[in-house]
């Protein structure tokens, strides 16, 4: 009786495992190279992070980098075990730009910079900074008006996985359905809810309904402020990914630990909502957008760090202690390529030199 059950335990618990394999299967259109394949190109080591970005940037479709310096600091191995650990922490704590944005809606109202030229004046402090110093994973913004006080975190890696997002909506299947609801008086004041129709990357999984909320649509005065409240009020009927993105600060830290963090799937939605609106020869969304749209550039170098690029891990279970890159690591190298090449050919999207978003290279050659 007891061998039966532990059979009939050990089958569900194998079912489960298999069933979930299936759930997170990923759509072939976000297929990456393993570690297998990447091992497979013509390979170099890197050992220093001086020059790692153009080394990463240069690579043909059939070359590989091996790196062989550490990209998640080093404060963030304290207390762990291994990689995956100082990562996730790295991720939820590590260094983000403050953007030097209106404190106050007074202050909004009377700024005539646009968060483009806030976000371009902020970055391009990078450009003045050593690569092997530039450590940032995302930046920040708060709002400055409404009870929602939650302090936005942008991570640089979801914005140029947001882009391939819409470009398999726009490319492989329907694209995202916007609903605007805009009428009302107050939406000069505090933006419009906009709900987003969103594909999930994996197989198998129905869209998400991401509403996505203090939407600058109209105002001229008001938008200004209205734009530092963007966020997501989808409740628990958003990807998974952000329900549980739980953070708690340091001990000693001043900060609240609640923040709103952007995932690629409120990102997509965001560039389907300006499109929509400009379709309507409306460029508020745009104009006011406190989300950065990447170049072609950054697409491109970030195709790279997914297909191209293995670290030296040595709590890798590897034999050879190479594994693909993490989240955090990612973000970081975006960061470096900012402050290499600069804002304006990464961080700003140029539709003359950059083309569509949906025509940007995403799949593996």
């Amino acid at each position: 009786m007891i061998l039966l059950f532990f059979f009939i335990l050990v089958s569900f618990k194998y079912l489960i495992q298999e069933k979930n394999k299936m759930t997170n299967e990923k759509k072939s259109f976000f297929n990456e190279r393993t570690e297998a394949g990447i091992r497979a190109l013509s390979s170099k080591r890197a050992f220093t992070a001086r020059g790692l970005v153009e080394r990463i940037s240069d690579l043909s479709p059939s070359e590989a980098v091996e790196i062989r310096v550490m990209i998640t600091p080093g404060q963030f191995y304290r207390n762990t075990s291994n990689s995956a650990q100082a990562s996730r922490k790295c991720y939820k704590h590590g260094d983000l730009i403050a953007l030097t944005q209106p404190k106050t809606q007074g202050q909004a109202y009377g700024c005539s910079d646009i968060p483009l030229q806030i976000r371009d004046r902020d970055f391009s402090a990078l450009e003045g900074m050593r690569e092997d110093e530039i450590n940032f994973v995302g930046y920040s913004f708060r709002p400055v008006q409404g009870n929602d006080k939650r302090k936005r975190v942008v991570p640089f890696v979801w914005i140029p996985e947001a882009l391939r997002l819409f470009a398999y909506s726009e490319t492989m299947t329907e694209p995202i359905k916007i609903t605007p609801y805009a009428d009302a008086a107050r939406v000069k004041f505090e933006g419009a809810d906009v709900i987003c129709n969103v594909p999930s990357r994996e197989k198998g999984k129905a869209r998400y309904n991401i509403k996505l909320k203090h939407v600058p649509v109209e105002g001229s005065t008001e938008r200004r402020a209205v734009a530092w409240s963007l966020s997501n009020d989808s409740g628990n009927k958003g990807p998974e990914h952000s329900l549980y993105n739980i953070k708690y600060n340091y001990e000693d830290d001043i900060e609240g630990s609640e923040v709103f963090t952007f995932y690629p799937h409120d990102i997509a939605a965001y560039v389907a909502v300006i499109k929509h609106f400009n379709e309507k020869h409306n460029l508020t969304p745009i104009e006011m957008s406190p989300l950065a749209l990447p170049s072609k550039r950054t697409a491109d170098f970030y195709t790279k760090l997914c297909n191209n690029v293995l670290i030296y891990d040595p709590s890798s279970g590897e034999k050879d202690h190479l594994r693909k890159l993490h989240i955090d690591e990612k973000s970081i190298l975006l960061a470096r390529s900012i402050g290499v090449y600069g804002h304006d050919e990464t961080m700003f999207w140029n539709p003359e030199r950059d083309g569509m978003f949906k025509d940007y290279k995403w799949q593996v050659e």
